[in-house]
């Protein structure tokens, strides 16, 4: 065991018992948003929420975590580091408030979704208004999620993706695969047709600990899957005219990448967490996504695939060992039970969450 294996864990059970007790330790009290059902072992499912520092402090640095199921994993352990180091008093008045597993049926599952299938970082859109569209999601559909599970079918769909790819580009094949749709419900990268109980979990606790009034309000959002193995990517998701851009360029550097320029690990998406906190905390808020790479994106979508065909096909018994193989499978993916790259996450967790913290105090305080 290394020096950072501790704050990791491997199922939700267990990251949920090692976020309240690094809350408890900082002194701190969770407050949890139960989630209407239960895990595979019939546990209770909650987003939990921590406080650290002044409650009315000027200025809010939220660190989200869980938004997809089994990344949950990387984002827990940074959450935890930050309760058992980071003192909010040694930033002025700048609160922390930890947001710990917002798809908690997705991460006790083992889904990148939710109960629903639902991608919670597509859900963030307007349901009054007509869904965005994706094409090319639309005519591959079949072939990123297969209804037969052979080695054959699975040749022919990866044959239609890379024919796609071919004749329309890397970067449309990138949109098409994980830009987001709305219109098949057992897909990839499904957004749904009305506001996920996540969505509705983040909405009201924006809401509780009133951050529409604070100062300041700066989100880091734990993510994985995309990338070089270990690195941590800041991405910039929202939209760059808004001030929160520009601000978290100059407390991070030229290491953040806007998304909306094609230039980040992830492609331009629909739906996403951003559009919350750009339009919950109005201005005065600025949005970062760390994206942790972990394996080759092949593997990563392969894993995907496999999952959500298993899904397709109804095969959820959760103690059927078939089901189990391609769970671990997932997990690997998203969370690898490697030393190297535990350490890179926290490392580079530590380094840049101080960062942005630092430069949330200095640009509060010079309001």
């Amino acid at each position: 065991m290394n020096t950072f294996d501790h704050r990791f864990a491997l199922t939700y059970a267990k990251a949920r018992r090692k976020f309240q007790l690094a809350a408890d330790l900082a002194g701190t009290e969770v407050r949890a948003y139960r989630h209407p059902m239960k895990g595979p072992d019939g546990e209770e499912l909650a987003t939990d929420v921590a406080w650290l520092g002044d409650p009315n402090a000027s200025s809010v640095l939220v660190l989200t975590s869980g938004v997809h199921g089994p990344e949950l994993f990387c984002g827990s352990a940074c959450q935890v580091d930050a309760l058992l180091g980071l003192a909010p008093a040694g930033f002025g008045d700048v609160a922390l408030l930890l947001v710990h597993a917002v798809n908690p049926y997705g991460t006790a599952w083992l889904r990148r979704t939710n109960e629903d299938n639902i991608d919670i970082n597509r859900n963030f859109v307007d349901f009054g208004r007509p869904l965005p569209a994706n094409e090319g999601y639309a005519e591959l559909a079949d072939a990123f999620v297969p209804a037969d599970s052979s080695a054959a079918a699975f040749a022919a769909a990866d044959a239609r993706i890379k024919e796609y790819g071919a004749k329309h580009g890397e970067a449309a094949l990138r949109v098409a695969t994980s830009g987001g749709q709305y219109t098949h419900p057992q897909g990839m990268f499904y957004g749904g047709t009305r506001p996920a109980w996540s969505r509705q979990t983040l909405e009201a606790i924006i809401a509780d600990y009133r951050l529409r009034d604070r100062t300041l309000v700066a989100g880091i959002d734990f993510h994985t899957g995309a990338g070089p193995f270990g690195y941590c990517e800041p991405i910039y998701s929202g939209d760059p005219a808004h001030p929160g851009c520009a601000r978290l360029q100059r407390w991070i550097g030229p290491a953040m990448t806007l998304q909306r320029d094609g230039k980040s690990a992830t492609p331009p998406q629909q739906g996403l967490s951003s559009e919350l906190w750009e339009h919950g905390c109005g201005r005065h808020s600025a949005y970062v996504s760390f994206e942790y790479g972990t394996l080759p994106t092949d593997e990563v979508i392969g894993s995907l695939r496999a999952e959500h065909v298993l899904h397709r096909q109804g095969r959820n018994d959760w103690h059927d060992e078939s089901v189990q193989a391609v769970k671990r499978r997932l997990l690997r993916a998203f969370a690898p039970d490697r030393p190297e790259w535990r350490e890179m996450v926290i490392v580079q967790a530590r380094m840049l969450v101080e960062r942005i913290a630092r430069g949330l105090a200095a640009d509060a305080l010079a309001r």
